[in-house]
């Protein structure tokens, strides 16, 4: 059975007879289930907002003026437990706390269920502002949209009502009384808002606000906490449309033809909808390099009409989600203004707006209990992101000890979830393990294997490096043939596979290759270049970039000592901001004040990067040699694989132009040696680094 969504729940009388420490214990215990540690002032938050809602659910009087402390509180307490002697509120029967609702990445406050009635809470220990009242209303849409049981009491006649409380301070009391427009029209227009002292006038104002003219609908706590995540076919419509219009040029551009990326999405869907109209279970491969058009793939097949309520973009990697809503919304924003948004009201555009990318979801947010149960009751078709990442058995996950590899556990759940037909999307970058514990992709290949999944793989993806080993899948007897399942950089970007080879060389040790390779990148323009100087390479970037173009500075995690030179490697900017926001914004990437890390920039690209390499990964007389920060000190570290591949991302994100920095390093520090820097310098320039640039 799944584990409940609230931290809290109870019937109403129940929580306003349970003592205050008790409630509160229930809400920690459940948070520290899902591995949160709760810091004193959320245990307190907490105990004021139980204290406010039981003594309004009860309708108690608010302890007289110039009373304070332990003893009023102790006075309101005891005085609780007629909860549901008093005239009024009789209506609410059940007291949700802490709700995750966990596929839109949301936790609300507070959920209370009545006859015909749903309130959402949310407490603010001072006055609510704006973004407040913004936040209760999103929680409410997010409820209407995407709840099945909230669709379904509202269907009903139930109406919604979002209530917004300072618990600390006194704000005035907001009591309204208009609906939103259809397709809204059982939600409160704006939310009520006051103080702890008028919970309960707010409560009875929202039980008046329900029709008169029929029996109210009963709402089950149970199946209320059970209900699947479903969204309503406006948004869909909404989200498609939405889509289909977007003008975001990170997604618009691409590294192969759009003809090679619509053929590999046209075979892709035909297999998709093989496997669905004949009941089968099907993995479908996708491969290609950095920058190759995967995601763009991936996203057209869950936007598509064809797969409208049955398909969802997956992804482990969260900066990649981040940017693409951002973006994304920013684009819906532009498009509504000229056309609107097709069955919505005006007013209603911007929740729709922030809501509408809603097929991008965080892997965390999708499997929930790492796999074992799924949030959803019609995606059956699941698009992953950087399959290759996901993680082998024993790993700890958000907390959780995998009890089967996560393939498996992904697999295993849609077979539960989907008794028919069924498919798995995987989209694999490769040669990009950049955390210890990832499977790679041929976690898929026996996953399907062990649990009688039909795979559509193709011969290019099954030569890959990481999969040469496992050539016997390719007579498998599951196997099915797919013809253009990967995506190879074309002639037209050139660059980007030979700095992608270039890279490789580097990396595997084979100075006398990578030689060359520079020799070819500069002959067509494309130099790759070194400086010792940091901000050498910043002006480099300002001269070269124009436009909308995009540079910034990358480094690795564990460069901690670029922090010497200004690249602080544990502040970690927002990646939106960093990627979107435009030149002389101090967030932007292209002011070149800030770093992103490789689990931050993977799966994203600029025009030109300034890439720092710091000696977490140095020369040695037997090659790569890894290494952290422990301390003060440098440790060596085991995992060289995980170092290496974390460079390959950072020497890869470029579009256009790529200039490394090595560090001098200082004498007097024994962290930051010259001669250790100056060796991994002179290895890149073996390997035809340009030292200078123009």
């Amino acid at each position: 059975m799944p584990p409940s969504p609230a931290w809290f729940s109870s019937t109403r009388a129940t929580f306003v007879g349970a003592a205050t420490e008790s409630v509160v214990a229930q809400l920690a215990s459940g948070a520290t289930r899902e591995g949160w540690l709760v810091e004193p002032e959320q245990h307190d938050e907490w105990t004021s907002s139980v204290e406010a809602l039981k003594h309004e659910l009860a309708a108690d009087a608010w302890p007289a003026e110039g009373q304070q402390g332990g003893a009023a509180k102790a006075e309101t307490v005891d005085t609780l437990r007629a909860a549901l002697a008093q005239a009024g509120l009789e209506s609410f029967r059940h007291v949700i706390l802490e709700y995750n609702m966990r596929r839109r990445g949301l936790r609300v406050d507070c959920v209370l269920l009545g006859e015909g009635i749903i309130a959402v809470i949310e407490f603010k220990r001072s006055r609510p502002s704006a973004a407040d009242r913004d936040q209760v209303m999103n929680y409410a849409v997010n409820l209407c949209e995407f709840h099945a049981e909230t669709q379904r009491a509202l269907d009903q006649g139930a109406i919604l009502v979002p209530i917004v409380v300072a618990t600390q301070q006194d704000t005035p009391l907001r009591l309204g009384q208009a609906f939103h427009a259809a397709p809204w029209s059982r939600v409160l227009q704006a939310p009520l808002e006051g103080s702890a002292r008028d919970l309960a006038q707010a409560l009875r104002h929202a039980l008046a606000l329900r029709p008169s003219s029929a029996t109210p609908v009963t709402i089950d706590r149970d199946t209320w906490l059970a209900a699947k995540f479903s969204p309503s076919s406006t948004i869909l419509d909404a989200a498609i449309s939405l889509y289909g219009a977007h003008d975001v040029s990170a997604i618009s551009e691409h590294a192969a033809p759009i003809e090679v990326l619509e053929a590999c999405a046209t075979e892709a869907m035909a297999q998709i909808e093989d496997a669905l109209q004949t009941g089968q279970r099907r993995i479908v491969f996708v491969s290609g390099a950095p920058g190759a058009g995967k995601t763009l793939v991936g996203l057209k097949l869950a936007f598509s009409a064809q797969l409208r309520e049955q398909s969802v973009f997956v992804t482990g990697n969260a900066p990649l989600v981040d940017v693409l809503c951002h973006a994304l919304q920013g684009s819906y924003k532009r498009a509504s203004r000229r056309a609107g948004i097709s069955g919505y009201a005006k007013e209603q555009a911007r929740h729709v707006l922030g809501n509408a990318t809603f097929k991008i979801v965080k892997a965390h947010n999708y499997l929930g209990d790492r796999g074992r149960h799924l949030d959803t009751a019609q995606e059956r078709v699941v698009i992953f992101d950087e399959a290759q990442r996901t993680y082998e058995k024993g790993r700890t996950v958000l907390r959780q000890r995998l009890a089967n590899h996560e393939a498996d556990l992904i697999l295993e759940s849609l077979e539960q979830s989907f008794p028919g037909g069924t498919v798995v999307v995987a989209l694999l970058g490769h040669n990009q393990a950049i955390n210890s514990g990832e499977r790679g992709a041929v976690a898929w290949l026996e996953a399907a294997a062990r649990r009688h999944w039909q795979f559509a793989i193709g011969e290019e993806t099954l030569a890959l490096t990481e999969l040469a080993s496992h050539s016997h899948h390719g007579t498998h007897a599951l196997r099915r043939s797919l013809q253009r399942g990967h995506l190879a950089h074309s002639l037209r970007y050139y660059r980007n596979a030979s700095v992608e080879r270039w890279a490789h060389a580097v990396l595997e040790n084979q100075p006398t290759t990578a030689r060359k390779i520079a020799a070819e990148l500069d002959a067509h323009g494309h130099t790759v270049y070194l400086t010792r100087s940091l901000a050498h390479a910043k002006r480099w970037a300002q001269e070269r970039r124009v436009g909308a173009e995009r540079a910034g500075v990358i480094a690795s995690a564990q460069g901690r000592r670029l922090s010497a030179v200004g690249i602080h490697v544990q502040y970690k900017p927002d990646i939106s901001d960093w990627m979107l926001t435009p030149s002389g914004d101090v967030r932007s990437s292209n002011m070149l004040e800030t770093a992103q890390n490789q689990y931050q920039i993977q799966g994203l690209e600029l025009d030109h990067t300034i890439v720092c390499w710091d000696l977490d990964l140095r020369r040695s007389p037997q090659g790569w040699q890894a290494f952290k920060m422990q301390g003060t000190t440098w440790k060596c570290d085991k995992a060289q694989d995980i170092a290496r591949n974390g460079y390959l991302v950072l020497l890869t994100r470029a579009r256009k132009g790529m200039i490394l920095v090595v560090p001098e390093g200082d004498e007097g520090d024994p962290t930051r040696p010259p001669g250790a820097y100056g060796e991994l310098a002179a290895y890149l320039r073996a390997c035809g680094a340009e030292e200078g640039g123009p």
